[in-house]
């Protein structure tokens, strides 16, 4: 009687842990753990849908080197970069460069405004989440302005890039 009484609460915890092991290493676990993560696609002003991802292909931006450009409106520190940025932009879009900002705006009204404001000339992207977006977590955005730099493979070979690192790096690669 000793015995019983003893093993059964040991049987019932096995039970449960081959249970619980059982969910945790049962195939239809591991075919949603292996999947690939989420595409984030993201909008021009106009209501065009971009993949993020696939940026390089693109026929705009196929065979380019990217400068990934993230900012908001409500920013004071990236809307001065922006004027910099068209600085750059004029003296290294005919050496193969093109800039793609992805704004960190909630609002699609001053997002819109703030890009009229800044006559930019190359491809603004939003989700309109802020730093709720996913781009946040895939770029490891910590603070605005910030800059990612994708060779024409789409490979990144640097992350935020001060403007005085942007200009060296560029007058490297192109």
């Amino acid at each position: 009687m000793k015995f019983s009484l003893f093993a059964l609460p040991i049987i019932a915890m096995s039970l449960f842990l081959v249970g619980l092991c059982g969910n945790i290493f049962s195939p239809s676990t591991f075919k949603k753990s292996s999947s690939t993560t989420k595409t984030i696609n993201l909008e021009t002003p106009q209501g065009e849908k971009i993949e993020l991802d696939n940026l390089n292909k693109n026929e705009k931006l196929k065979g380019k080197w990217i400068l990934l450009d993230f900012w908001a409106s409500w920013n004071s520190e990236s809307m001065k970069d922006r004027n910099v940025l068209n600085e750059v932009y004029s003296q290294y879009n005919s050496k193969n460069l093109e800039i793609v900002s992805v704004s960190l705006d909630n609002s699609k009204e001053r997002w819109k405004t703030a890009i009229a404001q800044n006559n930019s000339s190359w491809l603004e992207l939003s989700d309109l989440q802020g730093w709720e977006s996913a781009v946040c977590n895939k770029y490891k955005v910590s603070g605005l302005p910030y800059h990612v730099l994708l060779n024409p493979k789409g490979e990144i070979v640097k992350t935020a890039i001060t403007n005085q690192e942007l200009v060296e790096v560029l007058k490297e690669v192109l």
